[in-house]
């Protein structure tokens, strides 16, 4: 039996991950916890595995790359590297709380790009489910509530960015 990982389109990932100010990326790691505890049983949680994802990245990258290296996919960088990068985005992003408002004020920024280390793998996973030519409609369609989102939370987004930058 073959995992059906969770693998969105590209935009659908990006869009997604910067309109939700990143809280998109856990909830990809969730729905791929989801996978990976179907496909080995035992006693995954994947809602915890989610929330701590800077963590359990380090497990969860590699898990997810032996699933489609069976099926003779290569993934462009190791997967621990990813998960370190994915690590390192997020404790960057969030050493704002650490240092005097001029200084990391804007550190918030880095951590929309957290979702960037997850392109490879989303990517590889993706190349995965189509040599299975398994239906991926479904997880590439953008329903109504990702349209509000992607519609609200860009214009916030776009709102933020122009405070930082328009500042006088």
């Amino acid at each position: 039996m073959h995992p059906e990982v969770f693998a969105p389109s590209t935009g659908k990932l990006v869009m997604m991950s910067l309109c939700t100010f990143g809280l998109y990326v856990p909830y990809w790691f969730y729905r791929n916890w989801q996978a990976i505890s179907d496909q080995e049983g035992g006693d995954i949680w994947p809602f915890w595995r989610a929330v701590f994802a800077p963590l359990w990245g380090f497990s969860c990258f590699p898990r997810l790359n032996s699933y489609v290296s069976s099926r003779r996919r290569q993934l462009a960088f190791p997967p621990l590297v990813l998960a370190l990068v994915f690590f390192l985005l997020n404790f960057i992003a969030n050493l704002s709380m650490f240092f005097p408002r001029n200084i990391g004020k804007n550190l918030w920024v880095i951590g929309l790009f957290t979702f960037v280390p997850l392109l490879p793998m989303n990517s590889l996973m993706r190349s995965y489910q189509q040599s299975l030519r398994m239906d991926m409609r479904r997880q590439d369609r953008l329903l109504v509530w990702h349209i509000l989102i992607i519609l609200f939370g860009g214009l916030l987004l776009l709102l933020g960015l122009a405070g930082i930058f328009l500042r006088g």
